[in-house]
């Protein structure tokens, strides 16, 4: 028995749109982790404030931890926006396939956004784990210090 055209037509559309919708999962995952580390932050602020320590030590991490939030907020705005693109790549494949005349170029503009989203975000992301590798360095230094001068 011979597969109807239609059904093989609806099959290609389907395979095609899986790309998107595995960049769709990973960019979800980043996400998931930007929030995660989000949430790590929020909880070094509650630990800072609570904190028995001098003004001037307490203002340097407080400025250091709005610093990190901004850069992982960025990078959440980011990749949420990769994601929606992502979604409007796959709704404009499907439009496709069902007959609906929706602009083919706005595919090319739709994978193009998501994919430089998820790269702005990522380098977003590579800031903060940088910042926090030069904050773990500095507090190693800081910790040094006094028994340096015994």
């Amino acid at each position: 028995m011979d597969t109807p055209p239609v059904v093989i037509d609806y099959a290609a559309v389907i395979q095609t749109s899986l790309a998107p919708v595995f960049l769709l999962a990973g960019t979800a995952a980043f996400v998931g982790i930007y929030a995660t580390r989000l949430g790590r932050v929020s909880d070094r602020l509650n630990e800072v404030v609570e904190k028995d320590a001098s003004d001037e030590m307490r203002q340097r991490q407080l400025i250091y931890l709005r610093r990190r939030t901004l850069v992982l907020e960025i990078a959440v705005i980011l990749g949420v926006i990769a994601g929606i693109c992502t979604c409007c790549a796959i709704l404009n494949l499907l439009s496709g396939a069902l007959s609906i005349r929706i602009r083919p170029l706005n595919l090319f503009w739709f994978f193009g956004s998501a994919i430089v989203s998820l790269m702005l975000s990522l380098l977003a992301f590579l800031l903060e784990l940088l910042a926090a590798g030069r904050s773990i360095l500095l507090q190693i230094r800081d910790n040094r210090r006094p028994e340096a001068d015994v």
